[in-house]
Protein backbone atom coordinates (compact mmCIF):
# COMPACT_ATOMS: atom_id res chain seq x y z
CA UNK A 1 0.00 0.00 0.00
CA UNK A 2 1.33 3.73 -0.01
CA UNK A 3 0.41 6.18 2.69
CA UNK A 4 -0.61 9.89 1.12
CA UNK A 5 0.52 12.65 3.98
CA UNK A 6 0.04 15.37 1.26
CA UNK A 7 -1.38 18.34 3.08
CA UNK A 8 -1.09 16.49 6.24
CA UNK A 9 -2.55 18.05 9.49
CA UNK A 10 -2.71 17.24 13.01
CA UNK A 11 -5.53 15.88 14.34
CA UNK A 12 -7.43 12.67 16.17
CA UNK A 13 -5.22 9.81 16.43
CA UNK A 14 -8.25 7.09 14.71
CA UNK A 15 -8.41 9.24 12.10
CA UNK A 16 -5.54 7.77 10.40
CA UNK A 17 -6.61 4.10 11.46
CA UNK A 18 -10.29 4.55 10.51
CA UNK A 19 -8.63 5.81 6.76
CA UNK A 20 -6.65 2.98 6.59
CA UNK A 21 -9.13 0.11 7.81
CA UNK A 22 -12.34 1.39 6.33
CA UNK A 23 -10.26 2.40 2.63
CA UNK A 24 -13.14 2.38 -0.07
CA UNK A 25 -10.81 0.57 -2.58
CA UNK A 26 -10.04 -2.42 -0.66
CA UNK A 27 -11.65 -5.20 2.44
CA UNK A 28 -10.32 -4.96 5.27
CA UNK A 29 -11.32 -8.35 7.48
CA UNK A 30 -13.12 -8.03 10.51
CA UNK A 31 -11.22 -10.82 12.14
CA UNK A 32 -7.70 -8.38 11.46
CA UNK A 33 -9.48 -4.90 11.70
CA UNK A 34 -10.21 -5.64 15.63
CA UNK A 35 -6.88 -6.82 16.68
CA UNK A 36 -4.96 -4.13 14.62
CA UNK A 37 -6.94 -1.60 16.10
CA UNK A 38 -6.42 -2.60 19.63
CA UNK A 39 -2.95 -2.74 19.07
CA UNK A 40 -3.08 0.66 17.55
CA UNK A 41 -5.00 1.61 20.78
CA UNK A 42 -1.88 -0.30 23.19
CA UNK A 43 0.87 0.97 21.29
CA UNK A 44 -0.14 4.26 20.98
CA UNK A 45 -0.82 4.34 24.84
CA UNK A 46 -4.08 5.31 24.49
CA UNK A 47 -5.88 5.34 27.94
CA UNK A 48 -9.18 6.11 26.48
CA UNK A 49 -9.98 2.82 24.72
CA UNK A 50 -13.87 3.61 25.03
CA UNK A 51 -13.18 6.82 24.21
CA UNK A 52 -11.10 5.99 20.95
CA UNK A 53 -13.71 3.27 19.69
CA UNK A 54 -16.45 6.20 19.68
CA UNK A 55 -13.88 9.23 17.97
CA UNK A 56 -13.05 5.96 15.12
CA UNK A 57 -16.82 5.56 14.61
CA UNK A 58 -18.01 9.18 14.63
CA UNK A 59 -14.43 9.87 12.28
CA UNK A 60 -15.83 6.94 10.10
CA UNK A 61 -19.01 7.60 9.66
CA UNK A 62 -18.08 11.26 8.83
CA UNK A 63 -15.79 10.50 6.60
CA UNK A 64 -17.67 7.51 4.70
CA UNK A 65 -20.65 9.82 4.51
CA UNK A 66 -18.60 12.06 2.60
CA UNK A 67 -16.88 9.41 0.71
CA UNK A 68 -20.46 8.36 -0.41
CA UNK A 69 -21.56 11.91 -1.60
CA UNK A 70 -18.08 12.23 -3.71
CA UNK A 71 -18.23 9.38 -5.17
CA UNK A 72 -21.98 9.57 -6.46
CA UNK A 73 -20.96 13.28 -7.58
CA UNK A 74 -18.13 11.31 -9.90
CA UNK A 75 -20.81 8.97 -11.28
CA UNK A 76 -23.55 11.52 -11.83
CA UNK A 77 -21.89 14.91 -13.04
CA UNK A 78 -18.36 13.30 -14.53
CA UNK A 79 -19.66 10.13 -16.25
CA UNK A 80 -17.13 8.25 -14.08
CA UNK A 81 -20.01 5.38 -13.37
CA UNK A 82 -16.36 2.94 -11.79
CA UNK A 83 -17.12 4.47 -8.76
CA UNK A 84 -20.89 3.44 -8.27
CA UNK A 85 -18.94 -0.37 -7.79
CA UNK A 86 -17.46 1.07 -4.25
CA UNK A 87 -20.81 2.23 -3.12
CA UNK A 88 -21.38 -1.28 -0.81
CA UNK A 89 -18.26 -1.14 0.48
CA UNK A 90 -18.24 2.70 1.64
CA UNK A 91 -22.37 1.86 2.73
CA UNK A 92 -21.19 -0.65 4.61
CA UNK A 93 -18.72 0.92 6.54
CA UNK A 94 -20.88 3.90 7.76
CA UNK A 95 -23.48 1.14 8.43
CA UNK A 96 -21.26 -0.21 10.54
CA UNK A 97 -20.04 3.12 12.21
CA UNK A 98 -23.36 4.08 12.94
CA UNK A 99 -23.97 0.98 15.35
CA UNK A 100 -22.05 2.54 17.64
CA UNK A 101 -24.02 3.98 20.91
CA UNK A 102 -22.49 7.46 20.47
CA UNK A 103 -24.27 7.53 16.81
CA UNK A 104 -27.37 6.09 17.57
CA UNK A 105 -29.42 9.38 16.71
CA UNK A 106 -27.82 9.54 13.67
CA UNK A 107 -28.58 6.06 12.99
CA UNK A 108 -32.26 6.50 13.93
CA UNK A 109 -32.14 9.68 11.15
CA UNK A 110 -30.69 7.99 8.60
CA UNK A 111 -32.94 4.82 9.31
CA UNK A 112 -35.85 7.12 8.98
CA UNK A 113 -34.66 9.29 5.95
CA UNK A 114 -32.12 8.01 4.23
CA UNK A 115 -32.64 4.01 4.30
CA UNK A 116 -31.53 3.53 0.93
CA UNK A 117 -27.68 4.01 2.29
CA UNK A 118 -27.99 0.94 4.41
CA UNK A 119 -30.06 -1.21 1.26
CA UNK A 120 -26.79 -0.57 -0.45
CA UNK A 121 -25.07 -1.80 2.56
CA UNK A 122 -26.27 -4.80 1.80
CA UNK A 123 -25.31 -5.25 -1.98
Amino acid sequence: GLLDFQDALIGHPAYDLVSLLEDARRNVDRKLAVPLKARFVERAGLRDAAGFDAAYAVLGAQRNAKILGIFVRLAVRDGKARYLDMLPRVARHFAGDIQHPALMELNLWIKAHAGAVLLEAHK
